[in-house]
């Protein structure tokens, strides 16, 4: 059996953070890959993951299923039940590769926000939170201006986008202050130099972890499930929860 996901705690040092924002909880959830690659017990494991660490939001940033239709509904039933004030959550390549429109409908039914270059807003201790949903760029799906359109000035921005190579241009857009990726299984099989030139043949500059770019940070969780093979290996490629806590940057 795979090794159950892991809790991976992160502070992210935001500059000129809301300080009503000082220690806001985004638990993130990526790369689900529901069917026969990833076991059901090891997805819903990662759901009481997410929800012990008591998040205001929870972020879900794509590739829920592989390749099959039925899948879809597999996704919903098995990503039921996470708790928070929002569940936001974007679409990956495989979910359009896939049945997008399928995805999406049985996330809803979760009554989770399924952001399509859309935002939705949060009040958070008297402060607005804005997360902005950019969606998939691998399927070219992604619009920039539309999902940025209206967003608040001055409110905390937090993006969700799988592919973590549209990050510069984001920044390039908007500067954000936190953009959460997915996509890259942190290598799934990493080995030290022969993973990081291909992936970079590839066009995926951004392997896992956190990113300064100007002054938005980017983080890439490697994610929770499995796609090709029932196996990672190597460093960053371990199965995770990221929890991260915003912190207003010195």
């Amino acid at each position: 059996m795979p090794v159950a996901p892991r809790v991976n705690n992160i502070e992210v040092r935001v500059p000129d953070l809301d300080p009503r924002h000082e220690g806001v909880r985004i638990a993130q959830l990526s790369d689900i890959h529901v069917g026969h690659m990833t076991p059901v017990s090891h997805v819903r494991a990662a759901i009481a993951v997410a929800n012990a660490a008591k998040p205001d939001v929870i972020a879900l940033t794509g590739d829920y299923v592989n390749w099959r239709r039925h899948e879809a509904g597999l996704a919903g039933e098995q990503l039921a039940d996470l708790s928070a004030q929002r569940v936001v959550a974007v679409l990956g390549n495989h979910d359009y590769f896939t049945w997008g429109s399928g995805v999406a409908s049985a996330l809803e039914k979760n009554h989770y926000d399924v952001l399509r270059n859309q935002h939705t807003m949060l009040d958070i201790n008297g402060a607005p939170l804005a997360l902005v949903g950019v969606d998939d760029p691998v399927t070219r799906h992604d619009d920039l201006e539309e999902a940025f359109k209206g967003v608040p000035q001055k409110a905390t921005k937090v993006v969700l986008c799988h592919a973590p190579d549209l990050a510069p241009q984001i920044v390039r857009r908007e500067a954000p202050d936190l953009i959460l990726s997915g996509h890259t299984h942190g290598g799934q099989i990493y080995i030290k130099g022969i993973t990081d030139r291909i992936m970079k043949k590839v066009g995926l500059h951004f392997r896992r972890g956190q990113y300064e770019l100007g002054k938005s940070r980017l983080y890439v969780t490697p994610g929770v499930g499995f796609s090709g093979v029932r196996q990672r290996i190597g460093e960053g490629t371990a199965a995770e929860v990221a929890v991260l806590t915003l912190r207003r940057a010195a």
